[in-house]
């Protein structure tokens, strides 16, 4: 809405103060891709989100709130609003049950404040996905400034995670970039699973800018990709490649070019090819989760049998089970999990214990309909992409968001909404869009 329409084709205010500041836009894309940088509980990215905020009202109200909304934010912004109140809904009516919060959390992480939290770091990333999808949807120049910053970051940390997995095994050089007696990589994340599966976000960076723009040579895209895919493999990430094969599949389906169909069957392929090399691992963990209460009474301690994916898969299900409809809560998994309710002869935890379950951990915060609601608004752009004939390069990004959520990350991650910023300022707009 606006008071005071703007001229005919001008831009909006905030969306010209963005362009203005595109060097800050490559900022968002760049600390995306490093999300242990941080201060405390706080990601740097979400300091640059927040002073951009700041900046876009004091623009705003400079501009006497005379401003046309582009039309990202007119098809996205009342849908994303409306989540972020439902979500402040349940979170409210959670209060009415019993917490059980580890000992020594930050203030920050309290009842009713990780959910304040939580609701902060999902208005960011909507806030922000809808000011690059606008204002770099008007700006190619600035489009393949932010997709360079992105993919250059992605570059420097496959680099030296596969330096430092090298230093590791040839000279027993341990590095912050490897960990695990695993030896797997992690980049600038905290685990080798998320990494991986940020490798995939990569990637279509990489083709999407060479899309936009074919790079200098052409053998830049294949050796980056290359690349990537040496440091997924150490990363041993089985969501990464899971993520890769399943987009491969739709790039299959979506694409209308023989060659280009020929290439993804290929490397879906291969991909499900390597997949198959985890599956001991994927043995072992059908095992623990079958006999996780032994394995937890035996191993109290350990957090690989107390905390994470192997007992969310148990408490989740009693959570939205015990709440579906209304949930426990944003962010509240980790004041609750603790409740003997749902541990049900499980170890108690002292540590921060996270899901790592995506949607599916969603579901027991948010309930059912609101978890369902949030995945058909994610899945929106890819149908757009398809009905405006955006290509395939665009559909399989803004696949990549709902995909990566069904296979794990975390909502507050950035960077599965910066791909769906970017495949939306890849697409054509329709027919008629002022």
């Amino acid at each position: 809405c606006s008071r005071g329409a703007a001229p005919a084709g001008a831009m909006p205010a905030s969306e010209d103060a963005a362009l203005a500041g595109g060097p800050w836009l490559t900022v968002f894309a760049a600390l995306s891709a490093a999300p242990a940088a941080r201060i405390g509980d706080v990601q740097l990215l979400e300091v640059a989100q927040a002073m951009a905020l700041c900046a876009a009202a004091v623009v705003v109200v400079h501009a006497r709130f005379r401003m046309r909304l582009p039309a990202v934010w007119r098809e996205y912004g009342g849908r994303y609003l409306a989540l972020l109140c439902a979500c402040a809904t349940v979170s409210a009516l959670s209060l009415r049950l019993p917490f059980y919060p580890p000992p020594g959390i930050s203030a920050l992480k309290q009842p009713l404040a990780i959910s304040l939290s939580r609701l902060l770091e999902l208005f960011l990333a909507m806030y922000s996905l809808l000011l690059l999808a606008g204002a770099l949807g008007r700006s190619p120049k600035w489009r393949r400034a932010a997709l360079d910053a992105f993919a250059g970051v992605a570059i420097l940390s496959a680099c030296a995670s596969i330096l430092g997995w090298l230093l590791w095994k040839g000279a027993d050089i341990s590095t912050p970039l490897v960990y695990d007696f695993n030896d797997r990589v992690r980049g600038f994340f905290n685990e080798g699973g998320p990494y991986g599966m940020f490798l995939v976000a990569a990637s279509l960076a990489v083709l999407l800018r060479a899309r936009l723009k074919p790079y200098v040579y052409r053998f830049q895209v294949p050796v980056t990709l290359g690349l990537f895919g040496a440091a997924l493999l150490l990363s041993g990430s089985k969501a990464g490649f899971l993520a890769a094969a399943g987009l491969a599949v739709l790039g299959v389906f979506v694409s209308s070019n023989r060659r280009q169909k020929l290439i993804l069957i290929g490397a879906a392929v291969l991909l499900l090819a390597v997949l198959a090399m985890f599956q001991r691992q994927f043995v072992t963990y059908w095992l623990l989760y079958q006999d996780i209460d032994e394995a937890a009474a035996y191993h109290p301690g350990d957090p690989n049998y107390v905390m994470g994916r192997v007992t969310g898969a148990l408490i989740v299900p009693r959570m939205i089970a015990a709440h579906p409809i209304g949930g426990i809560g944003l962010g509240n998994y980790s004041l609750m999990r603790n409740d003997p309710e749902y541990r049900q002869g499980l170890p108690a935890v002292d540590e921060w214990d996270l899901t790592g379950m995506g949607l599916v951990g969603a579901m027991a915060e948010l309930g059912i309909p609101l978890a369902v609601c949030l995945f058909a608004i994610l899945l929106r752009p890819l149908r757009m992409a398809r009905k405006r004939k955006a290509g395939a390069v665009v559909a399989v990004a803004a696949a990549f968001q709902p995909l990566s959520f069904l296979l794990g990350v975390n909502l507050n991650f950035f960077y599965p909404w910066l791909v769906t910023a970017l495949a939306l300022a890849s697409q054509p707009a329709d027919p008629g869009t002022p």
